[in-house]
């Protein structure tokens, strides 16, 4: 958070009781007292999202630290159960801008989940120890990163192969396949040239 301060930076933190436990009692406190602001009826599963700006005065913390929750239900395995996410930010939360806001939250879990996740205990198991040299890991992952932002744009490329529902693994061998079958042609060369535009920062 000082980094982010330092910096100008806007910070979106998952809130947990193990992390931040005096905001999260305080922010409790205020919602009981009924000075929480909220909208109903948001997001895909049209939960209802709830906010508190400047928690960290009543926690007695020094930085900014506005908490705003999102719940929704669902049913899983025919029982309706309750799901609940909860953030620290330093952005000011509105009713305007909650919903926003929650979905931005929900994008660090869907990297996580969708992500991670996937190149952990999916096809590529990066989660298995194949060296013990650092180098050589962090060269094995880098590859990995790679690997797994060519399928997600073949996947996206090609709608109908999600359509298809085939594996990832036939996936990911039908497209090495590809790489040995078709080659790069010049044309394909100039379409790449007039269409695409790198940007260095």
């Amino acid at each position: 958070m000082k980094l982010c301060r330092k910096n100008g930076w806007c910070y979106i933190l998952t809130q947990k009781e193990s992390r931040q436990k005096t905001v999260g009692e305080m922010y409790d406190w205020i919602c009981k007292e009924g000075e929480q602001n909220g909208k109903k009826g948001i997001c895909r599963e049209k939960g209802k999202g709830a906010y508190v700006n400047g928690v960290e005065e009543t926690a007695g913390k020094t930085e900014k630290m506005n908490v705003y929750e999102y719940e929704y239900e669902t049913e899983k395995k025919g029982k309706r159960q309750k799901v609940k996410f909860q953030w620290i930010t330093n952005i000011e939360v509105t009713v305007r801008n909650i919903e926003e806001l929650i979905e931005a939250g929900r994008g660090r879990w869907k990297i996580e989940n969708e992500g991670f996740n996937n190149q952990k205990n999916g096809q590529y198991r990066i989660s298995h120890i194949n060296s013990r040299n650092s180098r050589a890991m962090k060269n094995h992952y880098l590859l990995t990163q790679i690997a797994d932002m060519v399928m997600q744009l073949y996947l996206c490329w090609s709608p109908m192969i999600r359509e298809a529902r085939q594996s990832i693994k036939n996936t990911s061998s039908r497209l090495l396949e590809s790489f040995c079958r078709h080659t790069v042609s010049e044309e394909d060369v100039l379409y790449i040239e007039r269409y695409t535009t790198v940007y260095l920062s």
